[in-house]
């Protein structure tokens, strides 16, 4: 009985490393051939001989900012709520952003 336990666990483990050695060769392969067409010559844009620039108004780039800043802080929250983890500082914070982007969303209409 222990000799066909340990024969299957044996051959359990074999079957994994070359399952993961199989893997490993396959996706390196992918890799490489996607890199392939684009090795010789750098990607160009051809319809438009100057750079376009985009002007974005001041109020939208604070919002923006304000925005991505709050769902940062958000995302880390939820991460450390996962731990058990409590940031009052980090929470005051959030509830400041938000007010600020009501108002500024008050503001606008």
């Amino acid at each position: 009985m222990a000799k066909s336990t340990l024969t299957l666990l044996a051959l359990s483990v074999a079957s994994v490393l070359l399952g993961i050695q199989a893997m490993g060769q396959v996706s390196g392969a992918q890799q490489s051939s996607l890199t392939a067409p684009f090795a010789g010559s750098p990607l160009t844009c051809s319809q438009t001989s100057q750079p376009e620039k985009f002007v974005v108004p001041k109020s939208v780039e604070k919002r923006a900012k304000l925005k991505a800043r709050l769902l940062n802080l958000l995302h880390e929250s939820l991460y450390d709520d996962s731990k058990g983890i409590v940031n009052v500082a980090r929470e005051k914070e959030i509830a400041s952003l938000a007010n600020k982007l009501k108002q500024a969303s008050e503001n606008r209409n």
